[in-house]
């Protein structure tokens, strides 16, 4: 009974023992055995605490640390070490890569770096869940302006695709598939602390990792906005090293250059185009049944087609693309300062500019970015911590339709009037000579050079991020912190439309103009506990309790007018008909009340357990159905830490892991619980008229929370010294109650309800492997392989389990971005006359699959034809080096993608006689007009194309797969010994690089990554040549 007492009283002395222990500060440079340089990023921190630093840019580090502490020093392909700090006086380190250490076991390096997940920072060896690391290297390697695209293939089961080829559009991201029939399937981004809609707005090179946390044990932190995944960005932050001042300086320049451009109809192909597009329409003779050849001159020409004839017997073409078409240029200067004064306060300051101008004439982005970082350890107990940062982004994008109108003209067009090669005619296909008759009277396609020249489409971005954070630790394995974080997003879309566009000829010649507003203020509160500590080195635990607040505040503005009697921009929209004036406006607000607890248990090193629940309240739901809750758990066994293993030299790194949990999304229209009154109507009481309103949406009030389950298991792994790493995923999503629009019938007077009906699951497997295929003092090569597939199925509608929903293109067993259609199956030849007649088609028509066999073609032999969606994706990565000079390369790929083509729809639809064309071949008939006849199976004959191919749009489907080799760079890095005479400068590497030099793909429009784009803000493919300089003095 007595040992029991000093046993416990001891246990509780245990905390004042640790208030009371002193700490001490330690400090040195950390290098490499193999050329002595110095080391960046060393991870320098005490196993099981949060005393944590890493080493700056010249290999500096300081920490202050309890003087019976021991610090463990751990960099990617060196042995780790761990040094006593209790009796060691000099803190200079020296480590040796493995592969000068043949007989020494591996240490655990590749799941030893520090991962920033939810709420706090975890060794990846200590991971129960699935989260992919993309550190400041990779993301800047690639010499992207956008964030999204530097990310790129960087981590399976994260799909990220640009949507337009636009520069300064946004990038699609989806981790592990769609959770939602309604869009809603972008993940949560976390900058700093601070929830944020995207990261477009962010120089890469402000960015010092980005952590995507892709399972559910690691997402459910986040509760209702974790089910599509997190994003976490951390920018840059102040050095290690106390009286310590670095600078660097990047900057490139780069020439984007127009290519795989896709190949049209020359002049004469086109005009052969063109007159067999009459043979379905003129005249035949009643005799023979034919078009001759003077009926089908007759009719292709007609008495307004001089100028047309002449041209195309002088073969005078015009260059269209050349016209519109520009050589861009991408430009980024970007200069760090950071340090750590005497006193020890930290800092990081960024200044960004970033300009590009695309290939389309008119189109620009410029990106301005200012980031700063501020931390203080004020003493062993306080300590906080202040980032900000500020951008502003300028886009012009020109023309919304210049690109498809220089496609859609046929090379025998010219840009200008009549006689003249200096001024422009607004329609080139109807032009007129002086007398005002029609020389040329083809298609009413607009000028492109016009649209380009009297169009206005400019956005302006301001956005500011800031979060301030205090921490108290009362203890050493104990800390309190709060953190403030804001996020100001506003957003100016200004639109003009001149005279001489389509638009102005739409308006009676006049100009026409809007202003879009958007403005966001969001802030975040959280409160935060965490608890760090170990029982008797056996029990490890790590305990995060969390409070936190979210508010955000929306305000949009609409001002738009026309017929405004000169081309003045946006600016003068007072000035258009006041009957044409169009005001609105519009205020959203949401709050979000939460609550968390997250327990991370180690034993013996070898066995870890995660568990954590969080509870949500939000503003969008109905009093009833607020609260969300949101659980998970994960277990862990590194299986390198037993026994039977220890010493392996095969096994460097095991571990298994499994997980379990609920994440939620509350992506919804706001107020869906409540009756909302819409359309300003003008009543008349009594010869009075009177402003008046209707019901324009019924409430649900039943509307609840959108949750997804989720299964993982996962493998990490480490093999001959780390010199093989990597992870496979399983994993199975189940998302349900899933929040999307349902219609309602005409009758009741409401367009739809929002309601919780449907669920969808997802499927899959992701692989990464790391091979340091060559690691000695001269020459390294790394090489790292990504594989992801993921299947997507929808599990219900409307809350039932067989039920299509045909007209949406919902189908119960199917992926959510399937396509359903007839089967396309070639072109009615000579010879099928019977049968193709038997389906009420004729030679020459296109022909679709009689898939039920019934010798009819009815809306039951419609089928899946395929989706959207990636069969399945991967990259590859690769870097050598070879003594000062670096070679590394990039490629990315989605197999399995079908698309609907608006490009093909446009450019291989055969009703359309005036237009371009894509170079391909259709079905010319036998005739007597001197048109050679042709058979094919790619397009039927113009104008007699039937139903299938006009109306249900059957040829239009493309496989989009491709293979794009991302980037190549080649650098190299001067010695320091050369430096040093120099004097000032501590590293410099020169490079060129090359963005998108090969495509390999069966798509044959713009760029089979856009392909599904519409055809007015689909852009060409460029390829980007650029030259750079790396700083640091």
């Amino acid at each position: 009974m007595r040992k029991s007492k000093i046993k416990l009283l001891a246990l509780l002395l245990l905390p004042i023992a640790a208030f009371a222990q002193e700490n001490k500060t330690i400090s040195g440079i950390i290098k490499s055995t193999t050329d002595g340089s110095p080391l960046v990023g060393v991870d320098v921190y005490v196993d099981g605490t949060t005393y944590e630093t890493s080493t700056d840019e010249n290999g500096f580090y300081e920490l202050s640390v309890p003087e019976d502490a021991v610090i463990t020093i751990s960099y990617d392909g060196f042995q780790q070490m761990q040094i006593p700090v209790s009796g060691t006086q000099d803190f200079n380190i020296t480590l040796i890569p493995f592969d000068n250490t043949p007989d020494i076991e591996s240490e655990n390096r590749a799941l030893d770096e520090v991962v920033v997940v939810g709420y706090g920072k975890a060794k990846k060896s200590d991971l129960t869940g699935s989260v992919g690391v993309i550190d400041a290297t990779k993301l800047t390697e690639r010499n992207m302006t956008n964030p999204m695209e530097a990310m790129q293939g960087n981590v399976p089961g994260v799909q990220i695709t640009t949507s337009t080829g636009r520069i300064g559009d946004g990038f699609d991201i989806v981790i592990r598939g769609n959770n939602s029939m309604n869009e809603a399937s972008k993940p949560l981004f976390v900058v700093d602390g601070v929830p944020t809609t995207d990261i477009d707005f962010l120089n890469p090179q402000d960015i010092a990792r980005i952590d995507i946390l892709k399972d559910a044990s690691s997402t459910a932190i986040y509760g209702s906005r974790g089910s599509n995944g997190v994003v976490i960005v951390t920018t840059k932050n102040g050095s290690s090293a106390k009286g310590r001042f670095t600078v660097s300086y990047e900057t490139y320049y780069g020439v984007k250059a127009v290519a795989r451009l896709p190949k049209m109809m020359d002049g004469q192909k086109w005009w052969n185009y063109h007159q067999s597009a009459y043979l379905a329409t003129a005249g035949k003779d009643p005799i023979t049944g034919q078009v001759s050849a003077q009926t089908l001159r007759t009719a292709v020409l007609g008495t307004r087609n001089s100028e047309l004839l002449r041209r195309v017997e002088n073969n005078e073409t015009f260059d269209w693309y050349d016209a519109v078409l520009r050589s861009g240029v991408t430009q980024n200067n970007y200069i760090n300062m950071s340090g750590r004064s005497e006193n020890g306060i930290g800092y990081n300051i960024g200044l960004g500019v970033q300009k590009e101008k695309g290939n389309l004439q008119n189109e620009a982005l410029d990106k301005y970015n200012v980031n700063l970082g501020l931390d203080h350890k004020i003493n062993d107990k306080f300590s906080t911590g202040l980032t900000l940062s500020f951008s502003l982004t300028e886009q012009q994008d020109g023309s919304d339709i210049a690109m498809q109108e220089a496609f859609r003209l046929n090379p025998f067009l010219s840009p200008y009037e009549f006689q003249s090669n200096s001024r422009l005619t607004p329609l080139p296909g109807k032009l007129q000579n002086q007398q005002g008759a029609f020389v040329i009277d083809k298609t009413s396609t607009y000028n492109p050079i016009l649209e380009i020249n009297n169009t206005t489409n400019e956005t302006r971005r301001w956005n500011g991020i800031g979060n301030f954070f205090f921490e108290y630790r009362p203890l050493d394995w104990l800390s309190v912190k709060t953190t403030y974080s804001a996020n100001f997003d506003s957003r100016r879309k200004g639109e003009a439309w001149g005279a001489l566009t389509s638009v102005g000829a739409n308006n009676n010649n006049l100009a026409s103009a809007r202003i879009n507003r958007t403005e966001n203020f969001n802030y975040t509160w959280d409160n935060q506990v965490n608890a760090n500590f170990d029982i008797n080195e056996i029990h490890q635990f790590n305990i995060l309790a969390l409070q936190s607040i979210y508010s955000s505040r929306t305000e949009t503005g609409l001002q738009s007018s026309r017929n405004i009697p000169f081309d003045s921009g946006y600016h003068n929209i007072g000035s258009g008909s006041q009957s044409t004036f169009n005001i609105a406006s519009n205020y959203l607000k949401q709050t979000l009340s939460s609550y968390a607890l997250r327990v991370n248990y180690s034993l013996l090193d070898k066995y870890l357990l995660t568990v954590s629940v969080r509870a949500d309240g939000s503003s969008l739901l109905s009093e009833n159905n607020r609260w969300g809750y949101f659980p998970s758990a994960a277990v862990a066994w590194k299986i390198n830490n037993e026994e039977f293993l220890k010493g392996s030299k095969a096994v460097s790194e095991l571990k298994l892991r499994a997980s379990w949990g609920y994440t939620g999304n509350n992506i919804i229209d706001p107020y869906s619980t409540v009756n909302l009154l819409t359309e300003q109507l003008f009543y008349d009481y009594a010869g009075t008229i009177a402003n008046g309103w209707i019901s324009g949406r019924i409430a649900n009030p039943n509307l609840t929370w959108e949750k997804t389950r989720e299964f993982n298991v996962g493998l990490d792994f480490g093999f001959l010294r780390n010199r093989i790493t990597g992870s496979v995923d399983v994993y199975d999503k189940l998302s349900d109650n899933l929040l999307m629009r349902q219609q309602l019938p005409f009758e009741t007077g409401w367009p739809y309800i929002n309601g919780n009906i449907g669920s969808v699951s997802n499927k899959g497997v992701e692989v990464a492997l790391t091979t340091k295929i060559i690691q000695t003092p001269k020459v390294s090569w790394e090489t790292t392989f990504t594989f992801s597939k993921n299947v997507n199925k929808i599990k219900s509608i409307y809350g039932q389990s067989e039920v299509d929903d045909i007209g949406n293109n919902l189908f119960i067993g199917e992926n959510i971005n399937s396509y359903y259609n007839y089967i396309y199956d070639g072109v009615w030849q000579y010879g099928q006359e019977a049968e193709a007649a038997s389906y009420g088609q004729t030679v020459g028509q296109a022909k679709v699959r009689d898939v039920n066999g019934d010798g009819r073609i009815t809306p039951d032999d419609r089928v899946i034809l395929g989706n959207s969606d990636p069969k399945w994706s991967g990259s590859i990565f690769t870097t050598l080096k070879v003594g000062q000079f670096d070679l590394s390369a990039s490629l990315i790929t989605n197999q399995g993608v079908l698309a609907y083509s608006p490009f093909h729809e446009n450019f291989t639809n055969v009703y359309d006689r005036g237009r371009a064309r894509l170079d391909m071949d259709w079905f010319i008939p036998n005739n007597n007009a001197g048109i050679t006849p042709q058979s094919t199976n790619y397009a039927p004959q113009p104008l007699n194309e039937g139903t299938y191919w006009r109306d249900n749009k059957v040829g239009y489907y493309r496989d989009a797969s491709f293979v794009k080799i991302k980037n190549i760079a080649l650098g190299y890095t001067f010695k320091r010994e050369t430096l040093a005479r120099i004097g000032v400068l501590n590293s410099l590497r020169v490079y060129a690089n090359v963005i998108n030099p090969f495509v390999f793909t069966k798509y044959d429009g713009y760029d089979p990554e856009w392909a599904t784009a519409s055809l007015g803000v689909g852009r060409v493919s460029s390829i980007t040549y650029q030259l750079g300089l790396s700083l640091k003095f």
